[in-house]
């Protein structure tokens, strides 16, 4: 290369370096005009600011109670403690919780009526037990194995749990998850001041300042709403909607017929107005109760103590549809053994004590059962939620076979816990379901004797337990 070579070279290398500077400052000067900020000061503001994020959560750490760093044992607490054949409040101790555990400070639980039994019955229990299978509070602690939740989550301990690996859930069944056998892993968690041990109902409790779950059954929930609503998700109100959106999902337009106008048929109402059905059909002999199924989306109640023996026949007249002309979308008569309703509810149960209110035609509740069986329409859905019945039911062979119904049993409704409950949590905040209404009385911990009573005379709607 010659000299003149050299120099043009040297002279465009040269350029090019201040153009890099140029470009470089450039850059700097426009991202400082749009933050106000260079881009070597931003980021030494972001170290400095991870720098002490990392410091904030270590000293946040270190101030952490000791029930938020692992050891729980001893720790003192209250609860309903069924005993013998009676229930009170007892002073207890905390035992340490296992690796897969959760520790929850309670801070509401619902009452179902199935669990009046465990709270008002007579039956003699030999292991000192803490009552109901749901309830809500905030993590306080968790085992070294636990990954669903950590200390400080509101979480929601589930009557149904879901681990997402069993055989049951890797089939689609989580409803019916293996780790509802809770006779697995329910030991003591406390003890009573004799040195008793205190085990859980369903390995859960819930009528208590403190539950202790195994991680299956803990569901994070990322709201701002109320403690009693969300509480009401571990059972009655999920129950319901779960059974409206999950076995048998309502569709646009469907006859739904739904039994009981308890907190479980209720929001299997709201559930099936959620979806526009048709027509919601409400079958309830509590008059207060019919009022409040007519708020909360039916669009017919029915006393079943009225026309009892031609009650099928007058629903199944219901559902019949516009036409009889087959080629335009209709059906034959509702005398047919295809007639009847698309999606049929039967959440009534049996009367587990007498009720202080109406009671319908059958205490038992075996005669809702086969009403509902007859009212669902073949290739229908029949979705049974009730566990108060005593006793056996018949059917007649051809039609049992023939039917075409879909028959699905109540697990809380079909509920797959991790999946609904967010999705619950979403509908309430955005009014499409009402949670606040279903709660009509509020009771302490040293109240959960009286609330219970409520429940069994079905007095009240729903019953919520409040933990301060």
């Amino acid at each position: 290369m010659t000299d003149t070579g050299q120099a043009r070279g040297a002279v465009r290398s040269n350029e090019a370096e201040s153009t890099r500077e140029n470009v470089g400052s450039a850059s700097e000067t426009q991202q400082s005009s749009r933050s106000g900020l260079s881009r070597r000061t931003m980021l030494q503001a972001g170290a400095l600011a991870a720098a002490t994020l990392t410091a904030t959560r270590a000293q946040a750490q270190a101030d952490a109670p000791a029930a938020a760093t692992g050891s729980v044992a001893g720790r003192p607490f209250r609860a309903l403690v069924r005993s013998g054949t009676t229930a009170s409040v007892e002073d207890l101790r905390l035992r340490e919780i296992e690796p897969r555990q959760v520790l929850v400070r309670t801070t509401a639980s619902c009452g179902c009526y199935t669990i009046t039994r465990s709270v008002l019955g007579d039956r003699d229990y030999e292991t000192p037990t803490i009552p109901n299978h749901s309830g809500f509070g905030i993590v306080e602690a968790v085992g070294a194995e636990v990954r669903r939740v950590r200390e400080g989550d509101r979480v929601l301990v589930c009557g149904t749990p879901e681990c997402g690996v069993c055989y049951q859930c890797l089939h689609g069944n989580p409803e019916a998850c293996n780790y509802l056998n809770s006779q697995l892993f329910n030991g003591p968690i406390a003890d009573m001041a004799d040195g008793t041990g205190v085990i859980q109902q369903g390995a859960i409790g819930g009528l208590s300042e403190l539950m202790v779950a195994m991680e299956e059954y803990c569901i994070p929930l990322f709201t701002d709403l109320p403690d009693d609503e969300l509480s009401l998700l571990g059972d009655t109100l999920a129950a319901g909607l779960s059974s409206a959106l999950t076995y048998g999902r309502v569709e646009p337009g469907s006859d739904v017929v739904i039994f009981g106008a308890g907190p479980i048929g209720l929001a299997a109402a709201q559930g099936a107005r959620s979806q526009s059905a048709g027509q919601i059909i409400v079958i309830e002999p509590v008059a207060y109760r019919r009022e409040k199924a007519l708020e909360l989306g039916a669009t017919t109640v029915l006393d079943p103590n009225v026309d009892t023996d031609t009650l099928v026949e007058r629903v199944r007249e219901m559902c019949y549809g516009p036409t009889d002309r087959l080629d335009a979308g209709g059906r034959y008569g509702p005398g047919y053994r295809y007639g009847g309703a698309d999606f049929v509810i039967e959440a009534s149960g049996g009367d587990l004590f007498p009720p202080a209110v109406e009671t319908g035609p059958d205490t038992t509740g075996l005669l809702a059962l086969r009403q509902a069986w007859d009212i669902t329409r073949g290739g229908g859905h029949l979705t049974l939620l009730a566990a108060g019945q005593q006793g056996e039911i018949s059917f007649p062979t051809a039609r049992f076979c023939l039917s075409t119904r879909s028959i699905h049993g109540g697990q809380m409704g079909g509920m797959h816990p991790m999946r609904d409950a967010p999705r619950y949590v979403k509908m309430i905040e955005r009014g499409s379901i009402d949670a606040s209404s279903m709660i009509t009385a509020t009771w302490p911990l040293d109240g959960v004797v009286d609330g219970f009573r409520q429940v069994a005379d079905r007095t009240e709607l729903g019953v919520v337990f409040t933990f301060g």
